[in-house]
């Protein structure tokens, strides 16, 4: 996410890159933890956020949490919004939840859609998703149109303004400049 942040800088934003522990901590912790760090940032000016992958599930229980953090502009990249397929078909390996900790294993779903609140209206969303693939190995498991880890449609989520579909795969889809163009639009309330 760092040359996202330094476009967003270079265009007069100031920027927090914040870090949690995806793969040690369960959702509720990983919230708690980000919230933590958010809150102390509040200086009266309008919040926005830019997420990848991950990041835009713990936005949404953030969100619903925290909705005093949450009231602004937020711009997902490559969110599995309707949960990953691929945690699905992973959850039988014992070996999974070791290597993806309660974090990444409460991304089935089943688990999102029972336990992911939506965002309030108070929030105004846009979704970027990729359409190449670097990785062919899920693809059995994905909707024929996805990034090598999320399907375009498992990205999309009830109540979005804006869905933008573009070159780039999941790992390295915040670095597309086109991306950035895009993120920058949307928090700049331009509506394309």
């Amino acid at each position: 996410m760092e040359n996202l942040a330094e476009l967003l800088q270079e265009s007069g934003f100031e920027t927090l890159n914040v870090p949690y522990a995806s793969f040690r901590k369960p959702m509720d912790e990983i919230v708690a933890d980000v919230a933590e760090i958010v809150s102390s940032y509040d200086d009266g000016k309008p919040v926005h956020f830019v997420t990848h992958s991950m990041g835009g599930i713990v936005l949404r229980h953030l969100a619903h949490r925290f909705p005093e953090l949450v009231n602004d502009r937020a711009v997902l990249l490559a969110p599995p919004n309707q949960g990953s397929e691929i945690i699905d078909w992973l959850e039988s390996f014992p070996l999974s939840r070791w290597l993806l900790g309660p974090g990444g294993m409460s991304l089935s779903t089943a688990a999102v859609r029972r336990e992911v609140p939506g965002f309030s209206g108070e929030v105004e969303v846009a979704v970027v998703m990729g359409r190449s693939r670097s990785l062919p190995f899920f693809q059995g498991l994905l909707d024929s149109d996805n990034d090598g880890i999320v399907s375009v449609e498992g990205g999309q989520v009830l109540g979005m303004r804006a869905l933008k579909v573009l070159d780039g795969d999941h790992t390295f889809l915040m670095g597309e400049r086109e991306v950035g163009e895009e993120v920058l639009s949307f928090l700049n309330g331009d509506e394309s």
